[in-house]
């Protein structure tokens, strides 16, 4: 009897599902034809108070660990092109611990438009660096042959500079020349390997060229995190942030920005 049942059970569901899919095949497909935005204010809503209990513990924690001073810059810091003190501070920061974490590497290369934000004279917050940086990035190293090397700095020349750190250039006519990497000349005949980020090197800003890697690694150091700790640093050796322009990027048309 519970075998008849259960093979009843059965037959009953194919049905329905049948039924159901023939519905669907049946109905007619709606597709939308104008679209009316409209921002609608809310407001004199009273706060919900168990809600706000429930997530206090977390905020105030958060809190502490935002408003924490973790260094403090001697300097405004700010970006700028060809280059700029917060461009190249980014950039040594990254050489400077992409060494100390044992990636091998020539230079370094981030975007420009991934700072957010400047950092003021004076103490710096955590927050600070995460209004800097509020982006998950990831260190990768991208070994690159020496001509898409060579249109990897024509790409930072077009855009009047990017942070870059190990490397040296100059911009003329739109194109990078004059070309020196940590100190000798550029060899087109030769690999090298850049320190970037996992956004850049996956064509990120247009910069197509990171998608000819011969070898790629992705580390799991994040970009932010690496600042962070720089500083952390520097604040418990008694020093403060700073920066410095050393015409690591020259350009014939330095439209400061």
């Amino acid at each position: 009897m519970n075998t008849i049942i259960s093979y009843l059970n059965r037959q009953s569901g194919i049905a329905i599902l049948s039924l159901l899919i023939g519905l669907s095949a049946c109905s007619p497909k709606l597709h939308q034809t104008s679209q009316d935005a409209a921002l609608y204010i809310i407001k004199d809503i009273p706060a919900d108070s168990t809600v706000l209990a429930l997530y206090k513990p977390y905020k105030l924690s958060i809190d502490s660990q935002m408003n924490a001073v973790i260094g403090t810059a001697a300097v405004n810091l700010e970006r700028k092109k060809p280059e700029g003190l917060l461009n190249n501070l980014v950039a040594d920061i990254m050489y400077q611990e992409g060494k100390r974490t044992d990636l091998r590497f020539d230079f370094v290369h981030t975007n420009y438009f991934g700072l957010r934000n400047s950092i003021s004279a004076g103490p710096i917050k955590a927050s600070k660096i995460y209004e800097l940086m509020p982006f998950e990035n990831y260190f990768v190293t991208v070994t690159l042959k020496g001509t898409d090397v060579q249109e990897l700095f024509n790409y930072i020349a077009a855009l009047n500079g990017d942070p870059v750190s190990g490397a040296r250039f100059r911009i003329k006519d739109g194109k990078a020349v004059d070309i020196q990497i940590n100190g000798t000349k550029f060899d087109p005949s030769k690999e090298y390997t850049v320190l970037t980020i996992d956004y850049m090197a996956n064509g990120g800003d247009k910069a197509e060229v990171y998608t000819r890697a011969i070898r790629r690694f992705d580390s799991t150091y994040r970009l932010r995190d690496a600042i962070l700790a720089y500083i952390k640093q520097q604040q418990a050796q008694g020093k403060t942030i700073t920066s410095a322009l050393d015409s690591r990027i020259q350009s014939d048309n330095d439209n400061s920005k």
